[in-house]
């Protein structure tokens, strides 16, 4: 069996720069702004996966902080901003006494949050169970405050900016320690950029100069200093036994400073240099640590994961949260989503591919969630502000859309959007936590089913996606907490058992009306909707899983079926493919996964959008698992018609290449 492959190579993202990070040690959720003051929330519990975005944010994102599963945030619109996750949403906003807002810092014992403002004032607040309250304001010091941190016992503040740290006693208000950083040759102002602060109140800075300053916040004193960096520090974090330092800034290298006992005196200790580890060309903005794992992010737009001892390094690419490919397989249209456009495109085999729309929300939002029926017919888009579903016709061959409205008093803004493969049925997930059925067959698109999982106690969190059966009859919805739960024919049909393990991909297989759903963990499970149990095939498979597949790196996050062959499920995450057949012998757990390059299985064709490649001695043998290794920052594998399939990627050397010209060659690294 063959199958013949277009490789999309021209679907092309900006490389979205990492300006700060926060992360909630409970539940493992890393929150990342970007540049574009977007916010995603990252799940690092299992591999790393993105659970949430957040478009709708107000102004500029300056700051992160967690408070338990409470997120916060500070800018230059002068305000602190709290988000409602559900809705994908600000949900307060509580301005400070004055001016722009450059950090904040979250004392979760005490439930105050600080922020520190371009004028030199500190705001404190309350924390409370669903408000934050206004508490208190700190003297003013001249100049920004740049940086800001709690000591342990939520007594004292330590603030940086200017030439100066200081350490301020929260219950009086005043600056107890005034601590000078001095300057460098040229007498230009050194501005700390971060602090972190240790159990022992030692007070560690990273400035303008590079260098890496430890201090004595009980005496107000200099304890060591390092030219760690050829150039600003812009950040620095603590491992959780706090005997660990990592810092890196404009100069990308990734320094640490351990904590060791002096010989023959246990109690003086000595931060002294340690490993250092070269993982970005570009500026590094914000370090996090989780456990044994260093987060690292900045101007180059990759999550790093990194660990040594034993030495790791996972890089994680700047795209969309998934899903941002459709495909309409019966005209053979593609549809890319962008952050502020989506492109619908014609495939043919051995030409160009042809652009038939490029389509813009009209109030210049961002695009949440946007897909196309099989057909080509329906085309459904949703900004921040409504859902918009449009009628697709040919007029003279040129493309056009027809907007069409849906009778509902309901908001349908949605971050969800699956047609049935029918086209017949539109569903959708809106941030009010309903999902609509609305029928595409009447004279005006209504909506006939209206599910509330929430308010039913189906779901105890967000929802997090859909999938649709093949003429509609079944909606299959999951939540943040890895609920699965069925409807069919309008009503309520069963939940799946819960796994405590975030699901990232899951599809019903047309004809056979299985639901296939694969975990963060790279557990596949099989599940037949119509008996209501899991399938013989997916009760052999959890004892067979090869060591090779559990320890992949990225997360699944799509699932195609072939239409020949009932007996095939494909997968895919951001660097390989993953081919099971159901009737071939289950592997054993340690054996290797045979390799499939292009042969067998799928098979590609020279041509524009196209590619070739030749067979492998491995591909030949007979395993229920084999897996294509030829792909890089892979967003979708999918069947185009019975004999086609589509592979859209994401070029790295695109990325880099719209990465800023001056920095490329900071300090003399490529």
């Amino acid at each position: 069996m063959s199958r013949q492959v277009h490789r999309v190579r021209f679907y092309s993202l900006e490389p979205n720069a990492i300006k700060c990070m926060s992360l909630e040690k409970k539940f493992k959720l890393l929150a990342i702004s970007r540049e574009d003051n977007s916010i995603e929330i990252w799940n690092i519990s299992f591999t790393p996966h993105i659970e949430t975005t957040i478009f709708g944010t107000f102004g500029t994102i300056e700051g992160l902080a967690w408070f338990n599963k409470r997120l916060f945030s500070v800018g230059l619109q002068g305000s602190v901003i709290e988000y409602d996750l559900q809705k994908q949403e600000p949900k307060s906003m509580h301005p400070i006494s004055s001016s722009s807002c450059w950090c904040l810092s979250v004392h979760h014992d005490n439930k105050k949050l600080a922020a520190g403002t371009d004028d030199g004032c500190i705001n404190i607040f309350d924390i409370h169970e669903d408000e934050l309250v206004y508490s208190k304001i700190m003297d003013k010091q001249e100049g920004r405050i740049s940086c800001i941190s709690w000591d342990t016992s939520g007594d004292y503040l330590i603030t940086g900016s200017v030439d100066t740290i200081r350490v301020w006693k929260v219950s009086t208000g005043h600056a107890i320690h005034r601590l000078l950083t001095g300057r460098d040759m040229n007498r230009k102002e050194t501005v700390v950029w971060t602090l972190a602060v240790t159990d022992d109140f030692t007070i560690i800075s990273g400035d303008s100069r590079g260098k890496l300053c430890f201090w004595d916040g009980n005496n107000g004193i200099s304890i060591a200093t390092y030219q760690s960096h050829k150039a600003d520090i812009l950040s620095l974090c603590l491992a959780e036994d706090q005997n660990i330092v990592y810092c890196a800034g404009v100069d990308p290298l990734i320094a640490s400073y351990e904590r060791v006992k002096m010989r023959g005196n246990e109690e003086q200790v000595k931060w002294v240099k340690s490993i250092q580890r070269v993982i970005h060309d570009h500026d590094v903005r914000c370090l996090v640590t989780c456990g044994n794992i260093l987060y690292s992010g900045g101007v180059d737009g990759y999550l790093a994961h990194s660990s040594y001892p034993p030495k790791v390094l996972i890089k994680y690419p700047p795209l969309l949260q998934p899903p941002c490919v459709e495909l309409a397989s019966e005209v053979k249209y593609m549809l890319l989503r962008y952050p502020n456009s989506v492109t619908l495109w014609k495939l043919n085999i051995g030409k160009n591919p042809i652009k038939l729309i490029d389509w813009r929300p009209p109030t210049g939002l961002r695009v949440k969630a946007a897909s196309i029926s099989a057909n080509g017919q329906w085309f459904a888009c949703s900004t921040q502000d409504r859902l918009r579903l449009y009628s697709l016709k040919l007029m003279d061959h040129k493309p056009k859309l027809i907007k069409v409205k849906i009778r509902s008093k309901k908001c349908l803004v949605s971050h969800c959007i699956v047609f049935s493969a029918d086209s017949k049925t539109l569903v959708i997930g809106t941030l009010e936590g309903y999902i609509c059925v609305i029928d595409l067959e009447s004279p005006a698109p209504v909506i006939k089913h209206t599910f509330r999982p929430h308010k039913e106690n189906h779901f105890h969190d967000n929802l997090r996606s859909i999938a649709v059966s093949e003429n509609g009859d079944y909606i299959v919805g999951f939540d943040l907490r890895s609920t699965v739960v069925v409807w069919h024919n309008g009503k309520y049909y069963c939940t799946l058992p819960v796994r405590k393990c975030p699901i990232t991909s899951i599809a019903v297989q047309p004809g056979t009306n299985y639901l296939v759903l694969v975990y963060s963990d790279h557990q596949i499970f099989e599940y037949s909707l119509e008996s209501m149990k899991y399938t013989e095939f997916s009760r052999q498979l959890q004892n067979h899983y090869p060591k090779e597949w559990l320890s992949r790196n990225f997360a699944v996050h799509s699932i195609a079926f072939d239409s020949k062959n009932p007996d095939i499920i494909i997968l895919n995450d951001d660097s390989a493919v993953l081919v099971i057949n159901k009737q071939e012998e289950l592997p054993c757990n340690e054996r290797k996964i045979p390799r499939l390059e292009a042969n067998n299985y799928i098979s590609n064709t020279t041509g524009e959008g196209s590619d070739s490649g030749a067979g492998s001695p491995s591909s030949q043998i007979k395993s229920a698992f084999h897996i294509i290794k030829r792909y890089k920052h892979l967003v979708y594998f999918g069947a185009l018609s019975d004999d086609e399939m589509v592979a859209v990627e994401v070029s790295p050397a695109t990325l880099k290449e719209k990465l800023p010209q001056t920095l490329r060659t900071l300090f003399g690294r490529m």
